[in-house]
């Protein structure tokens, strides 16, 4: 009993500690009817910077910065160019499980909630001329999910590649597939 007491602050603390990281990937949005019945399905690039902390093995919380770029659509009737760009950023908090699988990889699913921003404008041309230029501002706070694996190359540096999903109100579906190094102390 005490070999196991001895050993396992040990443990915890190769297991645990503070990690940051930074990321990079496709930042994709789409809505029906966002005008005029016309849909909206855009893509940029996008990036995150994060930092968490693991408890043990299995679980962690962690906040993160993400900026998806500015997504567009355009439309063309031959007459009427309409183009809609949506910039969007946010902060997110989550709850991370982890599965450990072998020394160097883990997979991973996070559970949390996103506060957001968004800016969009939208520009209708008609015959090439000018005719609406409209600037909207939005936000609000929605649920967020992730899945993911991390390969560790040491005890301290890794990469990361997650697949991120946004439950935003005003859209069918907000996501973001990244790649990111992340970095443990």
């Amino acid at each position: 009993a005490t070999a196991i007491l001895a050993a396992s602050p040990a443990f915890a603390a190769e297991d645990s500690g503070f990690y940051v990281g930074a990321g990079l990937g496709n930042f994709a949005a789409d809505s029906q009817s966002i005008v005029n019945g016309r849909d909206f399905e855009g893509s940029d690039f996008g990036f995150k910077v994060f930092g968490g902390y693991k408890f043990m093995p299995y679980l962690a919380v962690e906040g993160e910065y993400i900026n998806g770029g500015e997504p567009d659509d355009n439309y063309d009737s031959g007459t009427d160019q309409l183009r809609i760009a949506i910039g969007m950023s946010g902060f997110v908090g989550s709850a991370v499980g982890i599965l450990p699988i072998g020394e160097n990889f883990d997979v991973f699913a996070k559970l949390g909630f996103i506060y957001w921003d968004a800016d969009g404008s939208l520009k209708l041309r008609d015959e090439g001329d000018l005719v609406t230029k409209t600037s909207i501002g939005e936000d609000g706070t929605d649920f967020a999910w992730a899945v993911g694996g991390t390969w560790n190359f040491t005890d301290t540096l890794g990469v990361r590649a997650e697949y991120q999903g946004f439950e935003i109100s005003e859209f069918n579906s907000v996501d973001f597939a990244s790649a990111s190094i992340i970095w443990s102390f």
